[in-house]
């Protein structure tokens, strides 16, 4: 990366990171739509929600294995961000506006259906670089871990702007989830996503041409479908990946899903105000807890040594947050400007703390995955010869997104056992023990469980600093003797 541009580069590129998030955002909502408008029950729409997210991943590895054959004077991926950013903002309109004017049953929902399978191949499209933008981009491990520093810091402020805008802005105004609602969110969402996909690919193109250039020049090997399902079977570190970031993802998905967040502050705290408030007060925490993370360990002592780290210390932050809940007196949580504030209580201060630091933690191990992503396509390279960012990047997404794709089925069936199988919870619902189990897996269950995951994976993933420096410098020779 040429130093006159380093810094606002690395500033610019991950914003395809909030393009993709803010579709993984909408998929939040979306089982509030599918019951309340398309007129499904609520097993059902969870369990399209998760039939969508599979949808999608299939495509994420058609994408990869065609991207990995395309060679355009505009680059590799360019040429698909472009037409994926065009679709994905008509198809997102006419998704939600054309089917409420379709006769109730049958047809609306077909019609919905595949609206919303053809949104998906263009979001696919205009995500297709996500995987592979630091390999593609930079090369050095320092960068990479920076790269993934700057990648947190927007996703956690991204977070932070999504709750307070949807949670004290837009539904108090629309009055709940329904059709003013979502007509609202996909306009301001598909036009943040556009700015932020223009930005990105503005930088983006010269490195991609560049790829496509020096791919031609190395001539490397072409890699295959068979080629590709191999890396699940001879690629370790890649494995390890995967199970880290579909448990992660999944972790994250529950957190964010729109029906744990009414049962935990609407319901069981009273004021669904209040998760905009916790966002709003962790934010710049958190970001200095990536920083440390990611800025002074990442760069320091690799990715693998920060997601040890992060693991570790969310997995205790995690443990103690059940406790404080079952325990403390949650119906205290308040904060100043927010309804219901008469002061700081115990429970108040003991939960935020508690948040940030597991809030920041496990939003280090969430943005290294990227960095170590980068490093696992090297590797292959490195030991089979094949140079296949885009099909790694798909195979990577296709497996994450269908361990992550569980989450709203996850709740429904959940809620449905429990008695909510025609509609999902909403404010106006009593307090239930059951009700509160669901929210405290949601909230902090599945994250646990994904922390453990990933301090197992560690145990095997080998791509040291070292190591990895040992790679660098031999692709580096392949190149010049090329």
């Amino acid at each position: 990366m040429k130093s006159r541009n380093k810094y606002l580069e690395i500033l610019c590129l991950p914003l395809i990171a909030i393009t993709a998030n803010l579709i993984t955002s909408f998929t939040g909502f979306l089982s509030y739509y599918l019951n309340n408008i398309v007129g499904f029950s609520v097993v059902l729409a969870g369990s399209f929600v998760t039939a969508f997210r599979i949808w999608d991943a299939v495509t994420d590895l058609g994408m990869g294995y065609v991207a990995d054959k395309t060679h355009t004077k505009f680059g590799r991926f360019t040429p698909y961000i472009l037409i994926g950013g065009i679709g994905t903002v008509i198809v997102g309109q006419i998704m939600i506006y054309i089917p409420p004017m379709l006769p109730e049953g049958g047809v609306r929902k077909v019609v919905f259906v595949v609206l919303y399978m053809l949104f998906v191949v263009f979001t696919t499209l205009q995500a297709s670089s996500l995987r592979s933008t630091a390999q593609v981009c930079i090369k050095d491990g320092k960068g990479r871990a920076t790269y993934g520093m700057v990648n947190g810091i927007y996703l956690t402020i991204f977070y932070t702007v999504v709750n307070v805008y949807v949670y004290s802005r837009l539904m108090p105004a629309t009055r709940g989830f329904n059709l003013q609602f979502f007509k609202t969110l996909i306009r301001v969402y598909t036009l943040a996503g556009s700015v932020c996909l223009l930005i990105y690919l503005f930088f983006y193109n010269k490195y991609d041409r560049e790829a496509v250039k020096q791919e031609e020049e190395k001539k490397t090997e072409k890699i295959s479908i068979v080629d590709a399902l191999r890396l699940f079977r001879t690629n370790t570190p890649f494995r390890m990946l995967i199970l880290s970031a579909g448990t992660d993802k999944l972790a994250t998905t529950l957190q964010g899903n729109a029906t744990i967040v009414v049962i935990m502050y609407a319901i069981a705290v009273g004021n669904a105000k209040i998760n905009s408030a916790v966002n709003s007060y962790t934010m710049i925490p958190s970001i200095i807890m990536i920083l440390l993370g990611l800025g002074a360990i990442g760069r320091k002592y690799g990715a693998k040594k920060s997601m040890l780290v992060s693991s570790w210390g969310g997995a205790i932050t995690c443990v103690l947050s059940i406790l404080l809940w079952i325990f403390g007196d949650f119906r205290t949580l308040s904060f100043p400007g927010f309804e219901g504030f008469t002061g700081w209580n115990a429970f108040t201060v003991a939960y935020l703390g508690l948040f940030v630091i597991m809030k920041g933690f496990t939003m280090i191990g969430s943005n290294v995955l990227n960095p170590m992503l980068a490093d696992v396509i090297d590797y292959e390279y490195y030991s089979s010869g094949k140079y296949c960012p885009g099909t790694i990047g798909a195979l990577f997404s296709l497996a994450d997104k269908v361990i992550s794709s569980l989450g709203p089925t996850i709740i429904a069936i959940l809620c449905a056992i429990i008695g909510f199988g025609g509609v999902l919870p909403t404010a106006e619902d009593a307090f239930s023990v059951p009700l509160f189990a669901i929210g405290i897996l949601g909230l902090y269950g599945f994250s646990l469980f994904g922390l453990i995951v990933n301090i197992i994976c560690m145990k095997f993933y080998n791509l040291t600093p070292e190591y990895m420096q040992k790679i660098r410098m031999e692709l580096n020779n392949r190149t010049k003797e090329s």
